[in-house]
């Protein structure tokens, strides 16, 4: 039986909640490693000369910005590629954050995906606790409105990179894919990820989100820096583009 979410929730309190994990082209993954990878999405750190660009940043149950701006040393800005809260609660706690147009609204109140949140995040899938004590009905989306709005080509200067902003409707108006040309590196957030369970929710759009995926094949990506799971490589992301594309249709 689940857990209510006002009942304190019996698990052991975690010394540290992330993990990192450092990939090549000074890309590092941030992951809270107490979840389920299916109920938290995975926080990408792209490494500049001058900044660095955070890539979706987790539940929030613990604020990532502190550890990040440690780890990073230099400006950062945070890039919320939607509006759920796996992948944006985290994004009010860094002061430089960016998003598309169409999903400020909902990161600016939360109201809605509030009452989403029991749906994926409950007793099975929290494994430890940040704190002593720690109740689910503890944890709350945090609003923040976005300091910068980026759209299709908008790109991020990092100073010794340059990443360049798609955007993939379909999951919902809004929603942002990452490109580098220059690597190769791809990141899709919920747009593409390789969980055995096919996807995890239907498209808003089904014809928009088949679009959005199927411009990712047309791209030379060396490496698919999901949105949770880890990575894809190039075969593997255009073997889940079909089998996502199939399963819509």
């Amino acid at each position: 039986m689940t857990a209510s979410k006002t009942e304190k929730i019996s698990k052991p309190v975690a010394d540290l909640w992330f993990s990192i994990e450092a990939f090549e082209n000074d890309i590092l993954l941030l992951r809270e490693s107490h979840i389920d990878p299916l109920a938290v999405g995975d926080i990408w750190i792209v490494r500049g000369r001058d900044r660095d660009l955070v890539i979706d940043t987790g539940s929030g149950m613990v604020a990532p910005a502190p550890l990040i701006e440690a780890i990073s040393g230099k400006p950062v800005t945070a890039v919320a590629l939607n509006d759920s809260y796996d992948h944006a609660g985290g994004w009010h706690s860094f002061s430089d954050r960016a998003c598309h147009p169409n999903d400020a609204p909902v990161l600016g109140s939360f109201d809605v995906e509030s009452n989403r949140v029991s749906d994926y995040l409950d007793d099975s899938t929290l494994w430890s606790v940040p704190s002593e004590g720690y109740r689910l009905e503890d944890y709350k989306l945090t609003p923040a409105k976005p300091t910068r709005l980026v759209d299709e080509g908008d790109v991020f200067e990092l100073g010794s990179r340059s990443l360049q902003v798609m955007h993939v409707p379909g999951r919902g108006p809004g929603g942002l894919a990452i490109w580098e040309e220059t690597s190769g590196s791809l990141f899709t957030s919920d747009m593409l990820y390789d969980g055995d369970h096919g996807l995890a929710w239907p498209p808003a759009d089904p014809i928009a989100y088949s679009a959005s995926i199927r411009r990712f094949r047309q791209l030379p990506v060396n490496r698919v820096y999901t949105g949770h799971y880890g990575t894809l490589d190039r075969k593997r992301m255009h073997e889940v583009i079909d089998e996502q594309i199939a399963d819509l249709e």
